[in-house]
């Protein structure tokens, strides 16, 4: 995978990222999962035609919050 490639899923994860949080700070708070089952396939659609998985774009988006590869 190119770096163009990685930038364009970066950005993309960023963004439905920063969408979860949004939608996840109105009142009275919504279950995580009727929020973000959405707002992950909407994501996702942009950058399936990249070659990218599903898995592989939760994980950008895990990293990017920093839940994986960091000392607990």
């Amino acid at each position: 995978m190119n770096q163009e490639t990685e930038n364009a899923i970066q950005a993309e994860a960023k963004r439905c990222s920063d969408a979860i949080k949004s939608a996840m700070k109105v009142k009275p708070k919504p279950k995580f999962d009727s929020v973000s089952k959405p707002l992950l396939s909407k994501h996702y659609a942009k950058v399936k035609p990249l070659g990218v998985s599903f898995v592989k774009f939760v994980s950008v988006i895990g990293r990017l919050n920093g839940r994986y590869g960091v000392e607990s």
